[in-house]
């Protein structure tokens, strides 16, 4: 079977179960808005137009605007991948999932399958949220290094979704993948950098963070559109989600 159509066959079954539904336009365009607007409401009593940012050394003010924004797409994007593995769960309720996997279909297939439709409803966001904050809020932007910004934004998003197959492959194996997805992020979102800076937390606390990948790419984004932050700056976070992206893609390789 044609690993692209198995893709396909993916793609078009989790578009009619969840792309036009009112729960996806829920999750992935009201709820992100709202919870933007409450983080930035966060900030509000303490300052009303900069947060402290740094890393390894370089110090930077940015936009309090763009903060929360790019912290509330980037882990709306994270939560789209990690809970395109609980997917199987309703597989197994519909009684599907055994009769799936006893197909010849590539079981890598079937995963980015699904992890292209949870891609794919991250749209909503992009189309509902950014025009909002752009124009309403006046985001303040500043690029010094497009080369750099676009990195970043490659490497994080590719990184994260490298991550979202690694953890399908992991729920296929048990029947709590909507249980472990959700329980992984409150955790991740306050660890990462989403709601405040890693630089806030203890030294030792915010070396741990640098482990989840989510947090390199919000530092390296946040420095390279906000902070007017060159390449060299973000050198350390590019390498380390490249390494995280070959990592996963040698993990997946073993699936």
């Amino acid at each position: 079977m044609s690993f692209f159509r198995v893709v396909k066959a993916e793609l078009h079954k989790y578009y009619v179960q969840q792309f036009v539904s009112y729960r996806t336009a829920f999750w992935f365009l009201v709820l992100p808005f709202g919870n933007g607007l409450l983080y930035y409401s966060m900030y509000l009593p303490f300052t009303s137009t900069v947060v402290q940012f740094s890393w390894l050394g370089h110090n930077a003010l940015v936009d309090i605007v763009g903060f929360t924004l790019l912290g509330q797409l980037l882990y709306t994007f994270f939560v789209g991948v990690t809970l395109a593995g609980s997917a199987f769960d309703t597989e197994r309720v519909q009684g599907t999932f055994e009769a799936m996997l006893l197909t010849p279909a590539s079981r890598v297939a079937i995963l980015l399958g699904g992890l292209v439709v949870a891609t794919a409803q991250y749209l909503w966001l992009i189309v509902g949220i950014i025009p909002v904050f752009l124009f309403y809020f006046h985001l303040g932007i500043a690029v010094a290094d497009p080369l750099a910004l676009l990195l970043s934004l490659f490497l994080t998003y590719t990184a994260l979704t490298a991550l979202g197959l690694c953890l399908e492959a992991f729920f296929i194996q048990t029947r709590k993948g909507i249980l472990l997805g959700t329980t992984l992020q409150e955790p991740v979102a306050l660890a990462s950098g989403v709601i405040v800076p890693p630089s806030a937390y203890p030294t030792q606390i915010a070396l741990l963070t640098y482990l989840i990948p989510l947090t390199l790419g919000l530092i390296s984004v946040r420095l390279t559109l906000l902070a007017g932050g060159m390449l060299s700056e973000v050198l350390v976070p590019l390498a380390t989600l490249a390494e995280t992206i070959a990592k996963a893609n040698g993990s997946l390789a073993l699936f």
